[in-house]
């Protein structure tokens, strides 16, 4: 586990590191502009005009019932009028284009720091006309088409409104702006509330500017830009505007190429993870299987080198005085040294197929005389084990194939036999000829092979353990050299279906040494 996590660990981390990299390089803040709902906008800037209009000509009745009165009404109370009026700071009287008098309305708020302007007639006395003034224009005392109208102040605040009441009369009034703004935004707080509720609802942005610029109403949310929409409305009270704005939907989109290409990178580098993870568990396992493998290699070794010794001992005690025993351990000793001798066989074969240094020679040989003298080698072995042998022959023509790679492939599965399935008392050789290819079948009546192990008995270094291993020690290579072999000559050698013990055959290409190869030229 810890091995896994030293070499996969960083590769995942990397990973996770780009995916997490590109999924920001990826991603894109996208701004959707809603437009204003121009159907609720007109309603409220209808209802807004039709209110405007209305405050418009209460003030002007207002404006007008005091000209009215002031050819009739004394002083005193003309003056209390005008203190009645929002806004109106002096009412001036001119009559035949002389100034008659003039009346103070309401005063200014403590603390306000605006003069209120003077208004007189265009030339009158010839005097200097000071900054701070409004002149009335001869046009307008003198009469015309026009009964009424504003003039600007002199400096921003105030206003003047002036009324011709008869041909000789005419009634100027100085209108305190800034008064009249703050009781029109406290008459509006109230009213708005219901007209605006449509716009609140969707999420509109929109605005009420006032004379002079100032926000009666400011728009919700955070304005982007100029307005997308303004309505404008000018009364007699000064200019006013509904302005409304578009929404900005913002929402979060991603580069699909960019996505792309970091799902690659992060794939590629968690599958050269996965590939290096194979790679060292295949090399920790191969180093695992060496070890194991030098391992019964030695203990293999020492086994047929201690029989030797011990055979050898015996042997030359008994010389003399028991020769027929002597006998009997000189052959027991020659069947050891073949044993030594075919595993040095296999590793050595082993070896050399792993340095691809592993060359076969064909020459021509009969397989059966091959066979036999392979069979001849194990014959006491399991003549003392009581496996009885039958074995029916059917290649005797003499073919080409290598005869040592043949011997070393039936002396492994004769020997697995002689291992693992003795048990069973019973060894079956079959061999025969088939158009050009050879057959060798060898088969056991043993515990046989769990279907699970039946192609992994033919890797280096496996080995079935549980019901088939019989206690026998053995190298793990016999079966994978046999079959590698096979494979080198041209053949295969496969594990048949058996409803007792195990069935291998052996199927070579053997062409008859003796045959006449026919060329034919183009």
């Amino acid at each position: 586990m810890r091995g896994l996590w030293i070499t996969f660990g960083p590769m995942l981390a990397a990973a996770a590191l780009v995916l997490w990299g590109g999924e920001r390089l990826a991603k894109r803040t996208v701004e959707d502009r809603i437009p204003v709902d121009r159907a609720r906008l007109f309603d409220f800037a209808a209802m807004l005009r039709g209110e405007l209009d209305r405050l418009d000509r209460l003030y002007a009745d207002h404006l007008e019932e005091i000209a009215s009165g002031s050819g009739w009404l004394d002083h005193e109370a003309m003056a209390k009028r005008c203190e009645n009026l929002v806004g109106l700071r002096t009412c001036s009287v001119f009559v035949a284009a002389h100034k008659e008098s003039e009346i103070s309305g309401k005063k200014p708020a403590v603390g306000s720091s605006s003069r209120i302007p003077e208004v007189i007639a265009e030339g009158e006395g010839g005097r200097i006309v000071s900054r701070n003034t409004v002149v009335l224009p001869k046009e307008v005392l003198e009469g015309g088409d026009v009964p009424k109208g504003w003039l600007p102040g002199p400096q921003r605040g105030h206003r003047v409104h002036w009324i011709r009441t008869s041909d000789a009369r005419v009634v100027a009034f100085v209108i305190d702006e800034e008064e009249l703004d703050q009781q029109l935004q406290k008459h509006f707080a109230g009213w708005l509330e219901a007209p605006l509720a449509p716009l609140r609802e969707a999420g509109e942005q929109a605005a009420i500017e006032g004379p002079g610029g100032k926000m009666l109403l400011t728009p919700q949310g955070e304005r982007t830009g100029p307005a997308a929409m303004v309505l404008p409305h000018r009364i007699g009270l000064g200019e006013w505007q509904v302005l409304a704005w578009d929404r900005l939907k913002t929402g979060t989109t991603h580069d699909t190429a960019t996505l792309i290409l970091a799902g690659a990178i992060a794939c590629s580098l968690l599958l050269a993870g996965i590939f290096l993870q194979i790679q060292q568990g295949r090399a920790l396992r191969l180093a695992e299987e060496r070890v194991s493998f030098v391992n019964r290699v030695s203990h293999e070794l020492g086994t047929p080198l201690t029989n030797i010794l011990l055979n050898l001992d015996l042997a030359g005690r008994s010389l003399e005085a028991r020769p027929m025993e002597a006998q009997k351990r000189l052959l027991l000793i020659h069947e050891e040294v073949r044993r030594l001798g075919r595993l040095v066989a296999n590793v050595l074969t082993f070896s050399r197929s792993e340095r691809k240094t592993l060359e076969l020679t064909p020459v021509a040989c009969v397989p059966d005389q091959v066979v036999e003298d392979m069979l001849a080698q194990f014959q006491p072995s399991l003549d003392r084990r009581k496996v009885c042998v039958e074995w029916q022959r059917g290649a005797s023509n003499s073919t080409r194939l290598d005869p040592d790679a043949l011997a070393q492939i039936t002396g492994n599965l004769i020997s697995n036999v002689e291992k693992y399935a003795a048990s069973g008392g019973w060894l079956g050789l079959t061999t025969s000829m088939e158009n050009d290819r050879l057959k060798l079948r060898v088969s056991d009546h043993g515990p046989g092979i769990p279907m699970r192990f039946r192609e992994k008995i033919f890797d280096a270094f496996e080995r079935v353990h549980g019901g088939v291993s019989e206690g026998s020690s053995g190298t793990g290579l016999g079966l994978a050299i046999a079959r590698e072999l096979a494979r080198r000559m041209g053949g295969e050698l496969v594990l048949l279906s058996s409803e007792r013990g195990a069935t291998f055959e052996l199927d070579l290409p053997a062409p008859s040494h003796l045959a006449i190869v026919h060329s034919e030229v183009a």
